[in-house]
């Protein structure tokens, strides 16, 4: 498709190039980070450490805890819980609510693959205990009596500051069988319940458009079409979009700490990283019109090609419906993305796409928590930024006036250090288990005052002791 758009664009001097020859690279795979170095040459597509970020398990870490201290701005995601971590958790949650539906997707899953509906914990038995485990929205809005979900796109175009752009166009992906409430009698049936194109395109009910612009049967559309669909069936257009526009700036806004954190690491501390990056985002609406954020992909599939799969002698041919979408987000973020920085702050929209979130302009500053945490966790890594803290680096908070007392000695912070590790994949203390050993370090703190209903006051006592004393 890039070089389709870059054909489009001649007459405008756009043109093929190779290494660092170009101002732009557009890499369709993720981009190591050793050779992140690139960016201080020639913008990229890939800002490190997306790929992580976006991954379903990390994803679930971070919006389950913005949501445990925020529970009114963070009431977006379906609750979630990530096994084996929490399956006790889970087991408890479903004790008391036999009768709630979850989704189970694998962490490194994708494109539906394993993707079961979980009614009872037997259900998980044949499954890998790498799992993520939603809560199934069974109150879909549903069109044409089918449900369908919606793939957004965002473009991160700066992270220093991190400023953000939705998308105007997108895919709406409909199942190709009739919505019914779940029962145990038709709880197997993808078609129903999954609205994932890679499974609904098996269906002998798929159906194929090439209508981009008007309303239409097709199994993908675009949101031009979509909309007008949405309108006809009696649905405020506006009230879903101003929705989906706050829950993008909630999503950004909390993964806002750990995209400058992670081009910290890149640049080691520098700004001379030229980096953006396009987002998918999965959205389902309900029947009150509240979105829910179902998935990010940071490695949104723009492949617009189109195979008819009730006929094996059929090949594959362009797909009007994608190309128009993905044609649309892909030359437009390359636009918007080489503006400067101070025109892009200026840019409320710029062709298909709008500015949704350039933090300055939000009134998020009461919930700086996380920020004020990875300050601190930066402060502690160095001059030279790491993705990792040492024992030896983590236990320097003993060292800090008030972080030690009759119930917390220097010895108890290299015991919670190792009990924090164990949470990591390769047992080395990220950001999210240096979360988890600051709310250790808190309990013990507190010991005798500490209440669960008061956690965020207490941790954010803790945090201003901290960074008051390094």
């Amino acid at each position: 498709m890039l070089r389709k758009i870059i054909e489009k664009n001649k007459a405008f001097g756009w043109k093929d190039a190779t290494g660092a020859n170009g101002d732009v690279m557009w890499s369709g795979l993720d981009i190591p980070w050793e050779d992140t170095y690139l960016a201080k040459e020639i913008r990229l597509n890939r800002i490190p450490g997306m790929k992580m970020l976006a991954h379903k398990k990390m994803t679930g870490y971070y919006l389950n805890k913005f949501r445990e201290f925020y529970p009114d701005e963070f009431d977006f995601y379906p609750k979630t819980f990530l096994l084996p971590e929490e399956l006790d958790q889970f087991k408890e949650f479903k004790s008391k609510h036999p009768d709630r539906l979850f989704i189970a997707k694998p962490t490194s899953g994708s494109q539906g693959d394993g993707i079961i509906l979980v009614k009872k914990l037997s259900d998980l038995s044949l499954y890998s205990n790498e799992m993520v485990v939603q809560e199934y929205v069974d109150k879909p809005l549903l069109l044409e009596d089918k449900k369908f979900d919606l793939r957004l796109y965002i473009l991160i175009s700066n992270v220093k500051p991190v400023i953000a752009f939705l998308n105007e166009e997108g895919l709406a992906r409909f199942c190709t069988e009739p919505y019914q409430p779940p029962t145990q009698e038709n709880l197997k049936n993808v078609y129903m319940h999954l609205t994932n194109y890679s499974l609904n395109k098996l269906s002998p009910n798929y159906k194929y458009t090439e209508e981009c612009i008007e309303i239409n049967d097709g199994s993908k559309r675009s949101l031009t079409s979509l909309w007008k669909s949405v309108e006809k069936a009696g649905y405020s257009k506006e009230e879903i979009l101003t929705n989906i526009t706050s829950v993008v700036q909630k999503l950004v806004f909390a993964l806002e700490p750990v995209i400058q954190f992670n081009y910290n690491v890149a640049f080691e501390g520098k700004d001379d990283g030229k980096c953006f990056h396009v987002l998918g985002v999965d959205i389902l609406i309900d029947q009150d019109l509240k979105p829910w954020l179902l998935e990010i992909n940071a490695n949104p599939s723009f492949d617009i090609g189109h195979e008819d799969l009730t006929d094996p002698k059929a090949k594959e041919i362009i797909s009007p419906v994608d190309q128009f979408v993905k044609e649309k987000v892909v030359e437009d973020s390359i636009l918007v993305s080489r503006k400067s920085i101070a025109k892009q702050l200026q840019t409320e929209s710029y062709r298909t796409f709008t500015q949704v979130y350039n933090g300055q302009d939000h009134d998020f500053h009461d919930m700086n928590l996380f920020k004020d945490i990875l300050f601190i966790f930066e402060k502690l890594s160095g001059v030279r930024f790491k993705t990792h803290l040492t024992s030896s680096k983590f236990v320097k908070l003993a060292t800090v006036r008030g972080m030690t007392n009759e119930h917390i000695i220097k010895a108890n912070y290299d015991i919670i250090y190792q009990k924090a590790v164990k949470l990591s994949d390769d047992n080395q203390m990220n950001f999210p288990s240096f979360i988890k050993a600051i709310e250790d370090i808190t309990i013990l703190l507190n010991k005798g005052r500490f209440t669960f209903e008061n956690k965020k006051e207490f941790i954010e006592n803790t945090i201003q002791i901290i960074k008051s004393g390094l």
